[in-house]
């Protein structure tokens, strides 16, 4: 268990210094955790937390911190709450203004410790939480640092089934954000050793394209099309119905006044996600759980039903599990999309397979494919496609069902469909794209993902 000082705040006081000395922490051999989190908590945070970056079970994490600061050697993990009653409210205006102004708190709070630890000698860099992201990379890894790891190495709180990180106080009802320092403590963190989510799954009754499964995971085709439909691949589709469009007639028929309006206001005051529902119900934490426990079927019938009986538009990819699920609920006004990804990049592909990966598809399909990438780009990658599931791995792991060797530049021109038949077939029989294996393996491949 962490310890109770971990998760509540004690009243505001100042910086003793006579407890360092007057020497610089940069100097100071083993920094104390105890004054780095006096000064977290005192600039606002409502819970803090330390890895150090050597910890194994940050894995890629501490690629990403290096390279973001080379002289990264403890990483601290904030949270601040949000207030439950906006997001839980049926007005996603409320929700969002909240998750957007704590954003704005977290990004605040997070340059005043900077300069705390830089006015005692410490070095440190501030990692924003969310947007803007390098999207150079789209449709690959746009973030710069994965916060959610890092939380639960620093006992912040344990992944739930909706993806989120559960505090043992606030559940999911809080937002993240990490800070680089330059020197080591003397005392770290350690993950939680239970588990805050109360296995309700009320994440996944509220969730309108169903794409949260117990044993599945989450469906992130389902959740970024319809969730995240003014952000990246939503923008890009809307974008493609303008350009596309004959006439404002033919435009109309795509795209409303209210979804273009809903572009409008995304753009002038921050992308507004369409549902987040998961976060909305979720009783987890100390704050909420008793409130669940003592009325639930309050909280089912004043959270969770005016969610799912809200009359708004779902969007959906056509044929997709998704749209199967949001059929299902009359409720909901069905929008069949496009989910638009372009990916630039052997990277942009490896992660976008992800996204545009469709369980449906994917019924009884189970493989292994391995992926060798040469020219500009060089990698060698794993895909595992297994119980309408998908993982992606670095290297050529295990024993391949299918195995393509092949020019990167010349792929991801095939996987954007920028080449013809013909083109492709050249391509394999001069070698630039060798296939090991049966080809209607290849085939196979490509229909468990949107848009090939």
């Amino acid at each position: 268990m962490v310890s109770a000082s971990k998760h509540h705040k004690g009243p505001k006081q100042s910086l003793v210094m006579a407890q360092l000395g007057t020497k610089k922490l940069s100097m100071y051999q083993g920094v104390s955790s105890e004054v780095l989190r006096k000064i977290c908590l005192e600039e606002g945070a409502d819970d803090a937390g330390f890895v150090e970056i050597d910890r194994k079970a940050l894995g890629s994490v501490k690629d990403e911190a290096l390279a973001l600061y080379h002289k990264t050697k403890t990483i601290i993990s904030l949270c601040v709450r949000t207030n439950p009653e906006n997001i839980q409210s049926p007005s996603r205006p409320l929700a969002n203004e909240e998750f957007h102004k704590t954003y704005d708190d977290l990004s605040i709070l997070a340059r005043k410790i900077v300069r705390r630890l830089n006015e005692i000698g410490v070095r440190a860099v501030s990692c924003h939480p969310t947007f803007p992201m390098d999207m150079d990379r789209w449709a690959g890894k746009i973030w710069e640092i994965s916060h959610k790891p890092i939380a639960e190495q620093a006992g912040i709180g344990k992944t739930g089934i909706n993806r989120m990180i559960l505090h043992p106080k606030f559940g999911t009802f809080m937002l993240l954000d990490s800070i680089l320092i330059d020197v080591e403590l003397d005392k770290y963190d350690k993950p939680l050793d239970y588990d805050p989510c109360v296995g309700c799954q009320l994440c996944v009754a509220a969730c309108p394209v169903g794409a949260i499964d117990v044993k599945k995971g989450l469906d992130f085709n389902a959740c970024m099309t319809h969730n995240y439909r003014d952000f990246m691949g939503g923008f890009e589709d809307w974008v493609e119905n303008i350009v596309s469009a004959k006439n404002v007639k033919e435009f109309r028929k795509k795209s409303g006044d209210d979804e273009n309006v809903s572009k409008w206001q995304s753009l002038s005051f921050g992308p507004q996600y369409k549902a987040a529902y998961c976060v909305s119900v979720c009783p987890a934490g100390d704050d909420l759980i008793g409130i669940y426990k003592n009325d639930r079927k309050d909280w089912v019938e004043n959270i969770v039903k005016p969610l799912k009986d809200k009359k708004e538009p779902v969007y959906v990819v056509k044929n997709t599990r998704a749209e199967d699920h949001a059929r299902r609920n009359p409720n909901k006004e069905i929008k069949v999309i496009r989910n638009v990804l372009h990916p630039n990049s052997v990277n942009a592909f490896l992660t976008g397979s992800r996204i545009s990966f469709e369980p449906k598809h994917a019924r009884g399909v189970n493989m292994t494919v391995h992926f060798q990438f040469n020219g500009k780009q060089t990698a060698k990658a794993t895909i595992i496609i297994a119980n309408e599931t998908i993982d992606v791995k670095e290297g050529n792991v295990g024993k391949g069902d299918l195995s393509i060797i092949t020019d990167s530049e010349i792929w991801i021109k095939m996987v954007n469909k920028e080449t013809s038949s013909t083109d492709n077939m050249n391509a394999i029989t001069s070698g630039k794209v060798k296939i090991q294996g049966n080809l209607k393996l290849l085939k196979q491949f490509q229909g468990c993902f949107v848009g090939q």
